[in-house]
């Protein structure tokens, strides 16, 4: 089976302007509810998601130039197909960060990043424990350590309430 090469990098667009538009609702809506999206730069929660998304958006606008004009220069009769085996590993990415959202509130960050940074490794290939389980814990750790400590911003600690007192 295959899927025509444009559609697969529309459907692609379309799900990069919903996360884009999830982010910007999550941060107007649930996030202002709940106090942590107000105020300035360096006390609003809703800053650095914002920011990515805003990058994201960029990424994704300049995504969709890139496809209209090479549509326009070379339109593809054959439409370039491509076998959907090839799309499971993208698939399998965009499930497990889905799932690693859903888990962040009930399992919190110091659980569920890990989890999901050595999920990601496995899946791109890495096989030895070591080489998975090291980077997982000090690459989540760091980002603890930066977004708590240096910005302030408590991270969900789930249903153990774990938060480190840096």
């Amino acid at each position: 089976m295959t899927i025509n090469k444009a559609l697969a990098e529309w459907l692609v667009v379309i799900l990069f302007v919903a996360v884009v538009g999830l982010v910007f609702h999550e941060a107007a809506t649930d996030m202002a509810a709940q106090g942590i999206a107000s105020g300035g730069p360096y006390d609003n929660a809703a800053a650095y998601p914002k920011t990515i998304a805003i990058v994201l958006g960029i990424l994704t606008f300049a995504q969709v130039m890139i496809q209209l004009i090479r549509s326009r220069i070379a339109p593809d009769d054959n439409g370039n197909p491509v076998p959907l085996r090839q799309l499971v590993r993208p698939a399998a990415l965009v499930v497990i960060f889905a799932v690693y959202l859903g888990c962040l509130d009930v399992l919190g960050y110091h659980i569920a990043t890990p989890i999901m940074l050595a999920a990601l490794m496995a899946l791109c290939g890495i096989r030895r424990p070591l080489a998975i389980l090291l980077p997982a814990i000090l690459i989540s750790f760091g980002f603890a350590y930066v977004f708590e400590a240096w910005l302030k911003i408590v991270l969900p600690g789930g249903f153990l309430h774990i938060n480190i007192a840096w």
